[in-house]
């Protein structure tokens, strides 16, 4: 097996001996395909229990340059959905993952895997300032811009000059791009010509549409305002935008409190994390893959009449194309407590997710308490349903 390493593969050996296993973030990826290979089973989902429970700001870098590594050697398929993990728990964590050395030491290919994705939750300037560092870095110059030689100069573009594709400087502010992008001579400058002529007609570049393949003028989602989601992930992405706008709080962070895959999906743990939390917003992935929910400035607590709770504020939504949002007309019905289903809106109920509402068909909507005339019977595109997974958040600072 040529094409494992020698450390590995001796770790490997040590493991079919005597069960002892030594993995490192480095080499996990190669020893998972080398299990696979051989068919050691339990060895393979060891190296899986590694990365998930290891996946973390200071480990994402390491693990992804490992997975890219061995991605295209035989074998190496495996590793492909773990990069993509990785690549969007950077994304939602970017803030605090450009800052970690593994970054800066990431190979150019896993960088410009990142810096390509629509997905890495930056604004342009800061994904600008990220390519510098890793470009600085790779050169060995630690200088500020105005204070290089010209022999560090070229150094630095030499690193920069792949990335440059990458990076939308259209959508870079005018001040940061003469005073930060420029001066580097990294710019091409019939990409330099084009930003500036923009600018003369005043025309910051407008979001593009959907079908628009320049990405140099699709901004990003450039804050993730819902982190720790695993449903409004990637394509679902820009409904985040959606829900804060109907919440009346465009620039609105939540904390995520309870995730029924991690938390348990029994009414009792959803009662343990969520009972006297509010306001409260509830992301719910059907079975088919369709997300619904609901947001109340109210919460969920035992002793009302008929378990009922009431709220001014609350409303419905289904993230369709178009999304929709029913809001609430009969305000003595927001949400109801029962202490064994989990999270339930209205007297329809026009929301019920079940206990353990992964495994049976129970839980259901029926608007009743939300929506006008022109509402559909329910949120789902059936009246019953199974849940893959549900998401209770508040606000970030509460």
């Amino acid at each position: 097996m040529p094409h494992v390493q020698v450390e590995t593969f001796r770790l490997f050996i040590q493991y079919v001996y005597t069960g002892k296993l030594l993995l490192q973030d480095s080499g996990v990826f190669e020893m998972m395909t080398l299990a696979a290979d051989l068919g050691v089973e339990d060895l393979r989902s060891a190296c899986e229990d590694h990365v998930t429970s290891t996946l973390s700001v200071e480990s994402a870098c390491t693990l992804l340059a490992a997975a890219m590594e061995i991605q295209d050697r035989p074998g190496g398929k495996s590793a492909s959905s773990f990069m993509e993990r990785c690549i969007a728990f950077i994304g939602d964590n970017a803030a605090d993952c450009v800052k970690t050395n593994a970054f800066l030491n990431l190979p150019k290919e896993a960088l410009i895997k990142l810096i390509s994705s629509d997905f890495l939750c930056l604004e342009e300037e800061e994904v600008w300032r990220c390519a510098l560092a890793w470009a600085k870095q790779r050169a060995g110059v630690t200088q500020p811009t105005a204070h290089w030689t010209e022999e560090e100069r070229a150094r630095v573009c030499h690193h920069l000059s792949p990335l440059m594709q990458h990076v939308r400087l259209l959508l870079i502010d005018s001040a940061v791009f003469a005073e930060e992008v420029e001066p580097t001579g990294a710019v091409p400058m019939e990409l330099s010509l084009e930003r500036y002529r923009r600018a003369a007609l005043h025309a910051a570049p407008p979001p593009a549409p959907r079908h628009d393949t320049d990405k140099r003028t699709q901004p990003r989602l450039a804050v993730n305002m819902f982190t720790g989601s695993l449903i409004l992930q990637q394509e679902k992405s820009a409904f985040q935008a959606v829900i804060n706008n109907w919440c009346g709080t465009p620039k609105q962070s939540w904390r995520l409190i309870f995730r029924a895959s991690t938390h348990g999906y029994s009414a009792q743990a959803f009662h343990s994390h969520c009972d006297g939390v509010a306001p409260v917003l509830l992301l719910v992935q059907c079975s088919r893959g369709e997300v619904i929910g609901g947001y109340s400035e109210a919460r969920w607590a035992a002793g009302g009449a008929g378990g009922y709770i009431p709220a001014e504020r609350a409303f419905l939504f289904a993230l369709s194309e178009p999304p929709a949002r029913y809001t609430l007309l009969k305000k003595a019905f927001a949400l109801c407590y029962h202490p064994d289903c989990g999270p339930i809106f209205g007297a329809g109920a026009d929301l019920l997710i079940s206990n353990n509402c992964n495994t049976n068909s129970e839980s259901y909507s029926n608007l009743h308490s939300y929506g006008d005339q022109l509402a559909p019977a329910s949120l789902a595109s059936d009246y019953n349903f199974t849940v893959r997974d549900y998401e209770v958040f508040t606000y970030k600072h509460n």
